[in-house]
């Protein structure tokens, strides 16, 4: 049994580092060579009196790199940590006033406002997309999207399912580990919560496609991690939480593609000067937001 449990393990961890490296190979199938050529066969298609002079010179298909904005890195990394202390301490606060005493019931409400509005703990700008002035959709409309990009309406929809998942998974984990809220595996949840609205605030606040598809693999491993953890202590509860990872991971294809068919390619670095970068808040400033 022992050894059934360890081959088990290291099965889902084959597993996992052959999805990497699948995504990783996906996300960069659309090279700027590549979309420079596509732009030319497009470019031909057109009638002659609508076509542009085309330039099919890497300058055209990437913008100038620049030198790294330490600062930025900086704040996401502080936003990050210090957003993640915040709920933890908050979470050791419950235990230590005798949240274990409470019901099952009373537990998953709290797990609920983590998934949907964790972001208040950060510092960071976590505003959403404002999608009346996107058209619907998920992206500016100056954005392009690959043909397959789920509808507008279907991001709701699966933000959904997403939280109610996490508040039945988050629960069960709660009951598995002595009814105790600062355990591994809510943590583990609660890390990959602070890394969700840190990419939001680089991807929505201060649209850099590419530093928001360098961060959004760390979406991705904290959300197998945190998959990996209630699996650990609860079978069933690592299960109920896996279509969340399921949907990660189909997202950070998805941003892949969003910056490598936008041209021209943005760096996957802040860079200084830029002009992007968005301000800090207080924590708890974005309750209505």
């Amino acid at each position: 049994l022992i050894m059934g449990v360890f081959n088990m393990r290291r099965l889902a961890l084959s597993a996992l580092l052959l999805i990497f490296t699948i995504e990783s190979a996906l996300a960069f199938v659309m090279t700027p060579r590549s979309i420079a050529h596509r732009d030319a066969t497009l470019m031909k298609m057109r009638p002659a009196h609508r076509r542009a002079p085309l330039s099919l010179s890497s300058d055209a298909t990437r913008v100038a790199w620049g030198p790294i904005d330490v600062k930025d890195v900086s704040k996401y990394i502080f936003g990050s940590t210090g957003q993640f202390a915040l709920i933890a301490a908050a979470l050791k606060a419950l235990d230590a006033a005798g949240a274990s005493a409470l019901p099952p019931v009373c537990m998953s409400p709290l797990f609920a406002f983590l998934s949907l509005r964790s972001r208040v703990f950060s510092c960071l700008d976590n505003r959403r997309p404002n999608r009346s002035e996107q058209g619907g959709a998920a992206t500016p409309v100056d954005t392009k999207r690959p043909s397959w990009t789920p509808p507008g309406i279907a991001f709701p929809i699966i933000w959904s399912t997403i939280t109610l998942l996490r508040t039945i998974s988050a629960t069960m984990v709660w009951a598995a580990c002595g009814k105790t809220l600062f355990c591994l595996p809510i943590l583990a949840l609660v890390g990959h919560l602070c890394m969700g609205d840190t990419w939001n605030s680089i991807t929505n606040a201060e649209r850099r496609l590419g530093v928001s598809f360098a961060a959004v693999f760390g979406v991705l491993g904290s959300v197998y991690f945190a998959v990996y953890s209630f699996w650990q202590v609860s079978p069933v509860a690592g299960y109920v939480l896996a279509p969340s990872a399921v949907w990660i991971s189909i997202a950070t294809v998805l941003t892949g593609t969003i910056w490598r068919i936008n041209t021209p390619v943005q760096p996957l670095w802040p860079v200084k000067g830029d002009g992007k970068s968005a301000g800090l808040r207080l924590p708890f400033s974005s309750m209505n937001k």
